[in-house]
C-alpha cells in the first residue's frame, strides 16, 4: 500500500521531519535536488543523446519562482553545471519574497558563476525544469507567471517537473488558470493527489517518486487519508483459501438484475462473481433471460422475480426474493435492472438489509437518485454496509449536483456526501468511506486504463466486488471495494500487453481475471 498526500499532509510530513525530528531543510532539499539530477541524467540525456545522435552539448534551462521549490530548482542547476551540463537559470518572481533556503541557493550559484538568463528565448534548450510553484500553490496563476508557463509549454523542450507541476492543484488535481504541461513530474516522499487526479495527471506526465529521506515516523504521525495498491497487495489482502474447504466457505452472492431487455447486464455480474473466487452465485432475474442463462452460466442458480409480482404492483416480497435475501452473504442489485415499478420495488426492499454487504450498481442507482429526489431517502441515510458504484452522471444525480462539480472534485463526492462506501468510477476511480473528516480513508485507484471503457465493464465491477466481499464476512466493504476495483484495472493493463485496447469487451475483462488473481 501506497500513501497519496494532499498539499496540507505534505507539508506536515516535511515540518515534522525538519521541526520536531531535527533533519535540516538543507540537507532534504539537496537530497531532493540529487534525486531529480539523478532522473534526468538517468532517463533523458542518454535518450536525447541517442535518439539526436548529436555530439554537441544538451542545454538546459531552470525556471525557479522564488520559494523552496524554486530553491530545489537552483540546487539541481548547480549539480547539473558540476556534472558537466550546460545550465542556465531563470528566474520568476521578486526577489524580496523570497525565501531564506532559496537566499541561500542563490548565493551558492553566484559564487559558482552559474548562468543566469532573463528570457527562454535567449537559447534553445533541450530540457526545461520547472520549479516555479511548489505544492502549495492555491491561487489562480496570472501576470507574469502565466506567460512564463506559456512560453515553456510552447517550447519543443523536454519539461521536466519539481515535485509538481507548477499550475496543478495538489489537492484536488484542478488547474488554477494554466499549468506547466511536464513530461516528467519528480515528486518527493509520496504520491500527491494532484498529480494523479485529473485534470492535473494529465499534466504530469511520467512521475517519479523518490526518497529524499522523510522519517518514516513522520508519515505515519501524518496518517496520509488517501492510498493506492501494489500488485503484492492482492495477495496480503485476499481471503486466503484453505485446503479443507467447500464452496460454502467461499460465500454466497445472490445478483438481483436484468431486466426483460437486459440479460446480459446479470450474466456479467454473477460471472464477475465466481471469477473473483466466491463460492456459490445465484441470480434472480426477468423470467425471459432464465433459458439463456442456464445455458451461459450453468454454475450459477437461476430464478426469477416476476413470480413475485403475479398479484399485481401491491407487492410485499415472499417465496424466492425473500428466501434469497437471506440466504446470501452478498447482494449485488441494479446492472439492467431498469427503473420499472418492479426494480423500484426490488431496490426499496434491499435498501432495508442491514446484516449484510449490498453492492448497487447502475439501474439500482437510478432508481435511488429517484428516491432522493422524493424525498423517500436520503444519501447520507444509507447504511455502512452499502456500496455504491457510481460514476460521474449517476453521481451527480445521487447528489444533486452538476457533473462537472462531481468532475472538478472526485475526492469529496466520493468520500464526503455518505455514511456508506461510494466507489466513483473515473479514469482515476476513487473509494471513499464514512463523512467523518477525520477518520475517514480514501483509495484512489491506479491500476487499469482506457481499454474498459466498454459496455458491461461497470457490471463486471460489481460482480468483483461481490464475490471478494463473500469470502470474508469480517471484510470492511470499502476494503472490498478498493480491492476490487485495483484488480478491475488489473485485467486492462494485462489485457492490453498482447491484445489492442480498442478491442476489449466485459467479456475479456472476466476471462482477464485467472490471470491477475492470486495463484
Amino acid at each position: 500500500m501506497k500513501y497519496i498526500t494532499d498539499a496540507k499532509e505534505a507539508k506536515q510530513i516535511d515540518n515534522i521531519s525538519i521541526n520536531e525530528i531535527g533533519i535540516p531543510s538543507l540537507v532534504l532539499m539537496e537530497r531532493a535536488a540529487l534525486s531529480v539530477v539523478d532522473e534526468i541524467q538517468k532517463k533523458i540525456i542518454g535518450k536525447l543523446k541517442s535518439i539526436s545522435n548529436r555530439n554537441d552539448e544538451i542545454k538546459v534551462l531552470v525556471v525557479a519562482g522564488m520559494g523552496n521549490n524554486g530553491a530545489d530548482g537552483v540546487a539541481v542547476a548547480r549539480m547539473l553545471m558540476h556534472n558537466g551540463i550546460e545550465t542556465d537559470i531563470k528566474l520568476v518572481g521578486n526577489i524580496e519574497y523570497a525565501s531564506d533556503e532559496m537566499r541561500k541557493q542563490l548565493g551558492i550559484a553566484k559564487k559558482l558563476e552559474i548562468s543566469f538568463v532573463t528570457n527562454i528565448e535567449d537559447k534553445e534548450y533541450d530540457i526545461i525544469i520547472d520549479a516555479i510553484f511548489g505544492i502549495g500553490l492555491s491561487r489562480e496563476i496570472t501576470g507574469g507567471y502565466k506567460e512564463i508557463i506559456e512560453k515553456i509549454n510552447e517550447s519543443k523542450s523536454y519539461i521536466v517537473s519539481v515535485d509538481i507541476s507548477s499550475g496543478v492543484d495538489a489537492s484536488s488535481g484542478r488547474i488554477l488558470g494554466i499549468a506547466v504541461k511536464s513530461d516528467m513530474t519528480v515528486t518527493f516522499g509520496t504520491l500527491k493527489r494532484g498529480m494523479i487526479m485529473f485534470p492535473g495527471a494529465g499534466f504530469s506526465g511520467e512521475i517519479k517518486v523518490r526518497d529524499i529521506g522523510f522519517p518514516v515516523e513522520a508519515v505515519e504521525s501524518v496518517s496520509p487519508k488517501a492510498y493506492t495498491f501494489e500488485q503484492k497487495d492482492i495477495n496480503e489482502i485476499m481471503p486466503q483459501r484453505k485446503v479443507r474447504t467447500n464452496k460454502g466457505n467461499y460465500g454466497k452472492v445472490l445478483v438481483i438484475a436484468g431486466c426483460e431487455t437486459m440479460c446480459g447486464a446479470c450474466y456479467f455480474s454473477a460471472a464477475a462473481a465466481y471469477k473473483a473466487g466466491c463460492g456459490i452465485v445465484r441470480i434472480l432475474t426477468a423470467k425471459e433471460n432464465l433459458q439463456v442463462l442456464k445455458t451461459k452460466l450453468p454454475e450459477a442458480i437461476i430464478g426469477s422475480y416476476d413470480e413475485e409480482f403475479e398479484d399485481g404492483i401491491d407487492f410485499t416480497p415472499k417465496k424466492e426474493v425473500e428466501e434469497a435475501i437471506n440466504w446470501a452473504d452478498v447482494i449485488v442489485i441494479g446492472p439492467g435492472l431498469g427503473k420499472s415499478m418492479k426494480a423500484k420495488i426490488l431496490v426499496k426492499r434491499i435498501l432495508k438489509v442491514t446484516d449484510k454487504t449490498v453492492v448497487i450498481d447502475a439501474d439500482g442507482l437510478n432508481v435511488l437518485a429517484e428516491f432522493i429526489d422524493n424525498g423517500e431517502i436520503a444519501l447520507d441515510n444509507i447504511g455502512p454496509n452499502f456500496i455504491l458504484t457510481p460514476h460521474i452522471k449517476e453521481m451527480s444525480r445521487l447528489a444533486n449536483k452538476t457533473t462537472d462539480e462531481v468532475k472538478n472534485d472526485l475526492s469529496y463526492f466520493a468520500a464526503a456526501q455518505a455514511y456508506c462506501t461510494v466507489v466513483l468510477k473515473d479514469a482515476r476511480t476513487v473509494v471513499g468511506e464514512g463523512r467523518d473528516v477525520e477518520k475517514r480513508k480514501m483509495y484512489i485507484n491506479m491500476s487499469g486504463n482506457n481499454a474498459l471503457a466498454t459496455g458491461g465493464s461497470g457490471d463486471v465491477l460489481s460482480g468483483i466486488i461481490a464475490g471478494i466481499a463473500a469470502q470474508d464476512r469480517e471484510m470492511k466493504p470499502s476494503l472490498a471495494a478498493a480491492l476490487g476495483v485495483y484488480i478491475h484495472g488489473l485485467t486492462a493493463e494485462r489485457y492490453t500487453e498482447t491484445k489492442s485496447r480498442y478491442s476489449m469487451t466485459a467479456s475479456d475483462i472476466i476471462d482477464m481475471l485467472p490471470q491477475v488473481m492470486p495463484e
